[in-house]
């Protein structure tokens, strides 16, 4: 009978302690997934700015400058995304369709050689997209497209079930062969309630130890911006809200150091059309309060990129959506209009997207709706058009 005893008092004190061990097991796992290592900006980013200073007065060699459209047949195209494959290629995506949020809509993409854009193909379906998530899908859009520093390349989809954009979803599918084949998309778990209206629309930026961070906003009932951040294997990790107002969205990020970047904000409030910025020094933890830049923004996608050692570029809709410029700045506040792509009265050319490599920027956006617009110059060209701003100064 005592030994009995002793066993069942074994039995129940093994017990306690596995269940003890599992929950303090448990909890530390969660606690490290809860606080990863504090983030930081990678220095990659900054090997494929421009060779030397735009303020050279030394000949800087041929002047290039092209502009081209997409070959494309659809009625509609809108917000397309852009990056750089390793070969020195480019790979672009957008949706297109009889028009905006029709069931019709795809998600397309084309490869540049350097010399011209290849075949126009859909990559993603409201179907496809229903069939990987195991979710009603009636429309997609929104395509932003990052090549991590492992070679995988994330491509990002809204995708819309009931409602508007506001009742968005946002998807990650992952290609391991840059863009040939992509896997399953997956739907992002982002809250446990309703888990909707997450968008993006901006590229990503890369992280020192491999991940990233995506600028993402959120559209349900108050417009405000966020950060996801992801490992570099392409798994959701965190999810950091810039600021607290209302009205601003579609962040776009401009590393400056390990620890300091600019959150550039597109304005989505009545009476107000300053373009707003806010400041980071500690990798994307904490951000300042929003101010206003010395640009206007009417309600539209900005994009902003480093192209040299204290130069920056953004393209944006100084005014309406008839008329896009590039702007440059030296401390990323202070900007200057250096040159108009754009400037049609009645016609849309909007949602830009920015590569900038070598002595080489490339620039695709929205055009008048029907195309997605390809603009490449190189650092000689905005040389010169710096240059003769200073001259008119």
């Amino acid at each position: 009978m005592r030994y009995e005893n002793n066993t069942s008092n074994f039995a129940k004190v093994a017990f306690l302690l596995f269940i003890a061990a599992f929950f303090i097991i448990t909890f530390l796992i969660l606690h490290k997934a809860s606080h990863p290592q504090n983030p930081t900006f990678s220095e990659v980013a900054y090997s494929n700015l421009l060779s030397e200073s735009i303020d050279e007065d030394a000949d800087n060699g041929e002047v290039l400058f092209t502009s081209e459209l997409i070959p494309e047949s659809l009625p509609v195209a809108h917000a397309s995304s852009l990056d750089a494959l390793p070969d020195g290629k480019l790979i672009a995506f957008w949706f297109a369709g009889s028009r905006e949020g029709a069931t019709d809509v795809k998600i397309w993409q084309s490869v540049y050689d350097g010399k011209k854009w290849g075949s126009v193909t859909d990559v993603v379906s409201p179907n496809q997209t229903a069939n990987d998530t195991k979710r009603f899908t009636k429309k997609v859009g929104n395509p932003v497209v990052y090549r991590s520093i492992n070679g995988i390349l994330h491509l990002f989809i809204v995708s819309v079930g009931i409602g508007g954009w506001s009742g968005s979803g946002l998807n990650h599918y992952m290609s391991h062969d840059n863009g040939k084949t992509w896997g399953r998309g997956e739907r992002l778990i982002l809250s446990p309630i309703l888990n909707i209206s997450t968008l993006a629309r901006t590229s990503a930026v890369t992280l020192s130890d491999g991940g990233f961070y995506l600028p993402v906003y959120h559209e349900f009932i108050r417009k405000y911006p966020e950060m996801l951040r992801f490992d570099r294997d392409g798994n959701f990790m965190s999810q950091t809200r810039l600021n607290s107002y209302t009205g601003l969205l579609q962040p776009s990020i401009l590393p400056l150091s390990n620890l300091k970047a600019y959150a550039y904000l597109r304005t989505h409030r009545k009476y107000d059309n300053h373009l707003y910025y806010e400041v980071t020094k500690d990798g994307g933890i904490t951000w300042s309060e929003p101010k206003p830049t010395n640009l206007s923004n009417e309600n539209s996608s900005i994009v902003v990129a480093q192209v040299d050692k204290n130069k920056y570029l953004m393209v944006h809709n100084p005014s309406k959506r008839d008329k896009l410029s590039l702007a440059i700045s030296n401390d990323g506040v202070k900007w200057t209009e250096v040159y108009s792509l754009e400037d049609t009265i009645g016609n849309e050319f909007s949602y830009p997207s920015i590569q900038v490599h070598g002595d080489i920027v490339d620039i695709i956006y929205t055009w008048k709706r029907k195309n997605i617009k390809h603009v490449r110059f190189n650092k000689a060209w905005l040389n010169q058009k710096a240059g003769e701003l200073n001259n008119d100064e």
